[in-house]
């Protein structure tokens, strides 16, 4: 995700477009995430987090896919319009998944360190894509291991789950509406 904010009005002007226009393309990303928590969110009420976090992964793989492929900003375009409906959705997904992995008791430390740790890896993939730019010229070698990253990703999440790790939480008492929880 990384890559997207910090380079890719590079990338567009790359292809020919200017900052401007790369620019307000780049603001496409936004709008296209409100769709995509929406959207996603939904489908995770009805189908199960675990599937629709891997298809959310998926569309990141598919987005820099269509980044790798562009040859005009239109093109450029939609593919971080692809990134942009992944872009929240994960950060929502994630912690429901996270909740049911490693129950509610702990899903403050789980989903702290998972978000604590990530810029870290954002961080990393804006240094390497950087990089990559420097040493050869051309963002094709990073934008393949985005791809690469996403699809990963999606693979590993939409694995199935053999094991809970904190089967407590399924034992917890469920709070009425506007009552608060109770505690174990």
């Amino acid at each position: 995700m990384g890559f997207v904010n910090a380079h890719f009005i590079a990338y567009a002007t790359g292809l020919g477009a200017g900052t401007v226009a790369a620019a307000g393309s780049l603001a496409t990303v936004g709008a296209m995430s409100i769709v995509g928590a929406l959207i996603f969110g939904q489908l995770a009420d009805r189908r199960g987090a675990r599937p629709i976090l891997a298809i959310t992964y998926g569309f990141r793989g598919l987005g820099y896919g269509v980044l790798l492929m562009a040859d005009s900003l239109p093109m450029a375009t939609l593919g971080i319009m692809i990134i942009g409906i992944s872009w929240t959705s994960v950060i929502s997904l994630t912690g429901v998944i996270s909740a049911d992995q490693f129950g509610l008791r702990r899903l403050g430390t789980v989903y702290g360190s998972i978000f604590g740790i990530m810029p870290l890896g954002a961080a990393s993939g804006v240094w390497i894509a950087g990089r990559v730019f420097d040493e050869t010229g051309s963002y094709d070698l990073a934008l393949q291991i985005s791809i690469g990253v996403g699809l990963g990703a999606a693979l590993l999440i939409g694995l199935p789950r053999y094991r809970q790790l904190a089967p407590e939480v399924h034992s917890m008492p469920l709070a009425k509406p506007g009552e608060m929880p109770a505690s174990e």
